[in-house]
């Protein structure tokens, strides 16, 4: 370990609850308060929360206002996710409008397990079937944003793990109403605060409005400062009183993401949107899976015949995250996103194996991990283990230590790919000409196919990877030995100023399939360590992957050999007795930009991009491309401002 490093001793995790029963009712031995009132929790939760911001009017004058188009929709946000009893409520009542989606942001610093939720819940049977889709929809526990789909385009659940000071000083959302339900003031003021107070007002809408069971002085004048007009209510049961508020004055700031910008960030809402996307790989089939979700028929075009036929195409990818040993915000992001994408995966039934063992190797990565077996981090997303429990989890002689990625999956790209674009109308063979931006933006954009096809688009998302089956991501300038420069044809059409600045590195990669051995057939999650080794498929692995600044190679013994030579020493031999006319190969492009983080955003006008995932497409794009629909729409992405700003296209914008 490098000697005096600042991050050792480091400790990412959450705290556990100390939660008991009391009579069935869940207890916090630390708050010396319950999760919810001893007489009905269910019904307290209805009439403090529910009615409190008279939700079912609400819900039902959206549902008719929204008939037959996509603006049946309602924010709520909550401090204090605790049970889950809320949310429960919520979704029992969203269940009569089928119409409506709501986006339901909640924060805890201390989630309970889904065993203990379940206890909590055993004393309402009427929402049985609710809380059981909740659990399984429930996060892996480990600090930052999840997202979850727990009654599919119903609800929306984003879930803040952590500190919620911390997080609402960092985000940037409209409300439409907030559940304050945090433990009592007098038993937790750490969570009612000015400067939480005060985001709560910042992070709702004019005219919107909150409600909470506590009745406090301190709480009232606070939430006035915050900019709301607060009313006593009667409470529910032994409370005599709760209050309700309604927010009044300007609405909330756009979050600063540097230009460009224009009036059209909460995204077209009309009747009948029509969305493009460009690219079938897994970026576009990310993006139509957000809109699909939120009541929007996506087209995807794409110049190949099939979906998933460039970089998305290989037999077998990893989903991985990227740590830092500071945990910085891109190391969280990627955490955030791994979250999302494995279970993704899961219900695509695209997992071949689940988890990913990180080797020691190369040296880099020793000194990397040594450095995080100092710390402390969630199990579910970091395991230090010894050889022989790494020999265990992964079916191989492991012979030196390890990290696991429980959370991690090797899974078959074209499963996903397809169960995410699944519902959307698809133009194969559509290689783009050009996109005409209409004079005035909210009128949408024009594509132009080279066969001379034409088609108006409310919005257009660039989703086209290195551009390899589209005709799109031409790069001008860019040498064969090096793969790099500006963006030209289309795509500085369609990017506009950025399109002259943007600096995509096309790399060629070739994956190796390698008949399994008897030893390696034993292998079942995937390996990785500079390169990597995924479980057998069909009777044959694959192994990857080589580097190329070239924007076309041809599979080569060379490509094999560097795939083999990127095997840690122990495992040097899996293969040495292999017949090479028995390996397979396959060759794809990357894009990815200097700063290795991808781009997603609205570029100008109508027209967004998610571009630059490099190797982790798989990890990357399902939550950001769920995140760029929400965007598109005027919907929530709730995403730390600090994270925006890190993948937002204006970063290589020059002002």
């Amino acid at each position: 370990m490098p000697k005096n490093s600042p991050y050792e001793q480091a400790d990412y995790r959450l705290r556990f609850p100390q939660m008991t029963l009391r009579d069935g009712v869940p207890y916090a031995a630390d708050f010396d308060d319950t999760y919810y009132s001893a007489e009905d929790g269910l019904a307290e939760a209805r009439h403090v929360f529910l009615n409190g911001n008279d939700l079912a009017v609400r819900m039902a004058r959206a549902a008719q206002e929204g008939a037959g188009n996509q603006r049946a929709h309602i924010t709520i946000a909550e401090t204090g996710f605790g049970s889950g009893l809320n949310c429960l409520a919520v979704m029992a009542e969203i269940a009569n409008y089928p119409a409506l989606h709501v986006d339901y942001i909640s924060f805890e610093a201390h989630p309970l397990s889904p065993d203990e939720m379940a206890a909590a819940h055993l004393s309402f049977p009427e929402i049985a079937a609710f809380s059981e889709t909740l659990r399984r929809a429930l996060p892996p526990r480990w600090p930052g944003y999840h997202l979850a789909a727990p009654l599919g385009s119903n609800i929306t659940l984003h879930l803040h793990y952590g500190d919620a000071a911390t997080a609402l000083a960092d985000l940037d959302f409209a409300a439409d109403c907030w559940f304050l339900d945090g433990f009592a003031p007098a038993r937790n003021p750490s969570f009612w605060t000015p400067e939480i107070l005060a985001d709560i007002g910042r992070l709702t809408r004019p005219g919107g409005s909150l409600a909470s069971f506590t009745s406090a002085g301190e709480v009232r004048r606070l939430l006035g400062q915050a900019g709301f007009e607060v009313t006593k209510r009667p409470g529910f049961g032994r409370k005599r009183e709760m209050i309700t508020g309604v927010k009044v004055g300007a609405p909330p700031a756009a979050p600063n993401l540097g230009p460009p910008q224009t009036a059209l960030r909460s995204g077209p809402k009309s009747a009948g949107l029509k969305i493009g996307i460009i690219g079938g790989g897994i970026a576009g089939a990310s993006v139509a899976a957000g809109l699909l979700r939120r009541g929007v028929k996506p087209v995807i075009f794409d110049a190949a015949a099939t979906l998933a036929s460039g970089a998305s195409g290989n037999r077998m990818a990893l989903q991985s995250p990227r740590l830092a040993r500071d945990h910085n915000p891109m190391s969280r992001l990627s955490a955030d996103c791994l979250a999302f994408a494995a279970r993704c995966a899961d219900r695509a039934g695209a997992t071949v194996g689940s988890g990913v063992l990180a080797l020691d190797w190369p040296e880099r990565m020793a000194e990397r991990h040594d450095i995080f077996r100092s710390q402390s981090w969630s199990e579910e997303l970091l395991l230090a283990v010894d050889a022989g429990d790494a020999s265990v989890a992964s079916g191989l002689h492991i012979t030196d230590p390890a990290m696991i990625h429980s959370f991690g999956r090797v899974i078959e790209p074209e499963k996903l790919v397809s169960h995410l674009a699944e519902g959307a109308d698809i133009y194969f063979g559509f290689d783009v000409a050009g996109v005409e931006n209409l004079e005035n933006p909210v009128d949408g954009v024009i594509i132009h196919a080279q066969d001379g096809r034409s088609l108006h688009l409310d919005a257009l998302v660039i989703a086209a990877g290195a551009g390899a089956s589209t005709g799109v991501g031409t790069v001008a300038g860019a040498s064969t030995s090096t793969g790099v420069g500006t963006v030209a044809g289309v795509w500085a059409d369609l990017l506009g100023p950025l399109g002259q600045m943007l600096p995509l590195e096309i790399t060629s990669g070739q994956v190796s399939q390698v008949p399994a051995t008897p030893e390696t057939d034993a292998l079942c999650v995937g390996l990785s360590y500079g390169g990597y080794l995924t479980p057998a498929l069909d009777g044959s692995h694959d192994l990857g992957a080589s580097f190329i600044r070239a924007r076309e190679i041809e599979p080569s013994e060379e490509g094999h050999d560097h795939n083999l030579g990127l095997l840690p020493e122990n495992l040097a031999g899996l293969f040495a007795d292999s017949d090479r006319d028995d390996f397979r190969a396959r060759i794809s492009q990357r894009a990815s930009l200097p700063d290795r983080q991808p781009l997603m955003g609205q570029i100008s006008g109508q027209v967004y991009a998610l571009l630059g995932l490099g190797a982790r497409g798989f990890t990357f794009a399902p939550l950001l491309g769920d995140l760029l629909a929400a965007e598109i729409l005027g919907r929530p992405a709730p995403l730390s401002r600090t994270q925006r700003q890190a993948i937002a296209p204006s970063r290589y914008l020059r002002v």
